[in-house]
């Protein structure tokens, strides 16, 4: 028993953050609970073991619909650009009566971050950041393809990003200006945009 308590008290100590050591201690506990062996002998931090899939989720949740996530809803990103281990796969465009991003402009871009070829999503497919109420990263496989044509590959998408340009004025994007156009897309939202 005494293992299992030094274990915790390390990656307690480890994991720190803004966290409250309670809100620690439960995802501790829980992998412990789900993976006690692998917890205890891998440098695995404890929220890499709990992941919240839809199975997990009320129905209508956000995780169990056909969107991807935001970028800016999973952990350490933000909607500036995509994470490390991706690229931009594609995008395409809605005309968007709403408020907030884009709201002045009124059309919307959704760019695509897709896995890079031979890397893999971080705890495979799942809720972003492990939430019901946030849609789901690395499980949609598809690309529009009208950026970075180089990497031929189809992989999953970690998350979406959203800008007001259009994506062929952003160099660094890598992008052409092929449209492609889907109205119910603007639906697909989240607060921190």
């Amino acid at each position: 028993m005494a293992n299992w308590v030094d274990r915790l008290a390390q990656q307690l100590a480890r994991e720190g953050g803004s966290r409250s050591r309670l809100a620690d201690a439960a995802v501790a506990a829980s992998a412990i609970t789900v993976a006690p062996v692998l917890y205890a002998t891998r440098p695995v931090s404890a929220a890499e073991l709990i992941r919240r899939t839809c199975a997990d989720c009320p129905a209508g949740s956000r995780c169990c619909g056909g969107f991807s996530a935001f970028c800016c809803t999973l952990p350490n990103a933000d909607n500036y650009g995509c994470p490390e281990g991706t690229f931009v796969g594609g995008w395409w465009q809605c005309n968007y009566s709403g408020a907030g991003l884009c709201g002045t402009t009124n059309r919307r871009y959704y760019i695509d971050c897709n896995v890079r070829p031979n890397h893999r999503c971080p705890g495979g497919c799942h809720c972003g950041n492990n939430d019901c109420g946030n849609f789901k990263t690395c499980c949609v496989h598809f690309r529009y393809g009208q950026c970075n044509t180089q990497i031929g590959a189809i992989t999953a998408i970690m998350c979406r990003l959203v800008t007001c340009i259009i994506p062929c004025r952003i160099e660094c994007l890598n992008c052409s200006c092929s449209s492609a156009v889907d109205q119910v897309t603007c639906r697909h939202n989240a607060g921190c945009l």
